[in-house]
């Protein structure tokens, strides 16, 4: 049983649950509680928690890609099939690809480009970030970290948890999972 997880960068004390530092971002791993002594004979246990690995920036750069290709085909097709609605595609142009980052970062965690490189957007907890979270991220994060010369992007190469100005203001990680999961 795991009373609580405590950062060995910062000493912070963190639920059990948490896989991330909610103080400074570190990753956690677990510490279980000495167990009661037993009578009988005893087995090895399982590791209480995984590290997760920080995926990069030129991982997450290849998603994008992958995730700008399958948006632009998105446009091309609703303007084939909407060609007579010229002044509805600025709103397409606009509003479609941060529909797309939201809802699949805010309800699966992954893009189609992520699932492809085999990565996956997280809280601190390791859990999908949510429709708040991902709104968060996604449109108001992401607008902030191009503003600035997309330095909030390049930043991703230079922090530690390889975090972007968009992921430290919605409190999420980029982590690699198996693919296939």
């Amino acid at each position: 049983m795991v009373a609580s997880v405590e950062c060995k960068v910062c000493g912070q004390d963190n639920p059990p649950e948490a896989r991330f530092c909610a103080n400074c971002g570190a990753t956690l791993v677990a510490r279980a509680k000495p167990p009661a002594p037993t009578v009988g004979p005893s087995y090895p246990t399982a590791p209480s928690a995984v590290a997760m690995e920080y995926a990069g920036f030129w991982i997450r750069f290849g998603a994008a890609v992958v995730d700008y290709v399958v948006v632009c085909a998105a446009l091309v097709i609703l303007r084939l099939l909407f060609h007579t609605l010229l002044s509805y595609m600025l709103l397409f142009l606009f509003f479609l690809p941060w529909l797309y980052y939201w809802l699949f970062t805010g309800l699966k965690g992954q893009t189609p480009g992520k699932m492809l490189v085999g990565i996956k957007v997280v809280n601190a907890q390791g859990n999908i970030p949510g429709l708040g979270h991902a709104a968060l991220r996604e449109v108001l994060g992401k607008l902030i970290s191009t503003i600035v010369l997309c330095l909030g992007f390049f930043w991703i190469a230079f922090d530690n948890n390889k975090q972007g100005w968009h992921d430290k203001l919605a409190s999420t990680y980029v982590v690699k999972v198996e693919l296939g999961r």
